[in-house]
């Protein structure tokens, strides 16, 4: 427990003054440049972080349940893993440019979306090197790097502001620091004994189908989350996405708390998967620690979100207020539906996590299309609440089912080339 919580604290702490300074950016940009700037900004990161989580393909859930054993081959499957990355971030870029060139947005709208693609690119390398770390017991280096992540992309914030920068030169500094992020990243694996070695076979189909379950289940998350920003833009201007981004912005920073949460917690589930009553008294020990925290916390986050939303935004945005305080009341049902998705995912049963996502998916467009239409962006937010909730009856019903059979329960594929120790000929 000891060991979890220290991880934790580092991914957490890390990941959270990365995203603490993101936020200071999108502050930056609603103050600075104006809603119409920070609507186009939300549907860029939207749209371009569907694409590339897709891409993904579940690499990173892969990384960790691969990695999680033993040295040997090692760096033989960080190989494959980074040349099916690779793989799949063309193929990611190429259908960009299509949706650029057949939809149509607003030139504001892609001329940001350039720097948002090449930042995220460069992020989800980023993103497969830490999966890497904690698979390897090193996400103790994890929140030190992002530390500095955040501190030099703070400074840029700064810069900004004396020197008068443009939209397009802050969003140039984002992306310098994420590159930074990966090079760290890139040193301390280095330091481990641990780099992509060429494998005789890349077994690249066979990667990425063992992969795709994952892939898919994820990409179906960020398309629920980001399909919200991305139906309300087509009956609503780039003010008015401004106006929800204010307030959802927050939110997006619950969902990849969450996320975080429960990548720290599946490679402790993984060895529990053996015996399912093990695995079910630890996922419960963590839903009640999570009960007693975000309730009353979503609660107060509730009431203060209309005070709060205009303190950082400003008067300006005092119409996210409402949407702020219906969008806080799903902060439980995310934590906790992430804590079953770590859990279904530990078993393999990827019939359920696919279920769930694919129904999630499906439930997200329909209501947001309708309470979007007829309420505007408070419609959306009562939406997310909507669909959190279904998600977590969804897991509590499926995971009371009997548990899978022994063949569902194997959960890494084991390397089929073994590498020479480190330090042997």
């Amino acid at each position: 427990m000891k060991a979890v919580l220290q991880n934790l604290a580092s991914v957490l702490g890390g990941e959270a003054a990365v995203r603490l300074a993101n936020l200071a950016v999108v502050l930056f940009i609603a103050r600075g440049y104006g809603g119409t700037a920070l609507g186009a900004y939300a549907v860029s990161v939207a749209m371009v972080t569907v694409v590339v989580m897709f891409a993904d393909n579940g690499l990173q859930i892969a990384a960790i349940t691969q990695l999680s054993d033993g040295l040997l081959g090692r760096n033989h499957t960080v190989g494959r893993l980074t040349f099916a990355k690779t793989v799949l971030l063309v193929a990611a870029i190429l259908l960009l440019v299509v949706i650029a060139t057949w939809t149509g947005r607003k030139q504001l709208v892609w001329e940001i979306g350039f720097w948002v693609a090449l930042r995220m690119v460069v992020q989800s390398y980023s993103q497969l090197q830490m999966a890497i770390l904690k698979s390897v017991s090193r996400a103790n280096v994890i929140g030190i790097i992002q530390f500095l992540h955040s501190s030099i992309l703070f400074l840029g914030i700064g810069c900004a502001f004396k020197l008068g920068w443009d939209i397009f030169a802050l969003l140039g500094w984002v992306t310098f620091c994420q590159f930074v992020e990966l090079v760290l990243g890139v040193g301390v694996l280095y330091r481990s004994g641990i780099l992509p070695r060429w494998p005789g076979r890349l077994q690249l189909v066979t990667t990425l189908k063992m992969a795709a379950p994952f892939g898919i289940a994820y990409g179906l998350a960020n398309l629920i989350i980001r399909s919200d920003t991305i139906i309300l833009s087509t009956f609503t201007s780039l003010a008015g996405v401004g106006v929800f981004s204010a307030a959802n912005t927050i939110l997006l920073m619950v969902y990849l708390s969450s996320w975080l949460f429960s990548s720290v917690l599946l490679p402790e589930m993984v060895p529990l998967a053996r015996k399912p009553e093990n695995l079910a008294a630890y996922s419960n020990q963590w839903v009640r620690r999570v009960l007693w925290i975000t309730v009353p916390g979503a609660l107060l986050l509730s009431v203060a979100a209309p005070r709060g939303l205009i303190l950082f935004y400003g008067a300006n945005f005092a119409s996210s207020g409402l949407v702020g305080s219906a969008m806080a009341l799903a902060c439980p049902f995310i934590v906790l539906n992430s804590i079953y998705t770590a859990r279904v995912i530990a078993v393999n049963r990827r019939s359920v996590f696919l279920g769930i996502y694919g129904v999630g998916a499906l439930a997200t467009v329909a209501l947001d299309f309708i309470l979007g239409r007829a309420f505007g962006p408070p419609g959306i937010a009562v939406a997310i609440v909507l669909r959190e909730a279904g998600m977590l009856f969804g897991f509590w019903f499926l995971v009371s089912y009997p548990a899978p059979s022994t063949a569902e329960l194997k959960v890494r594929a084991v390397p089929e080339e073994v590498e020479t120790p480190l330090g042997c000929p």
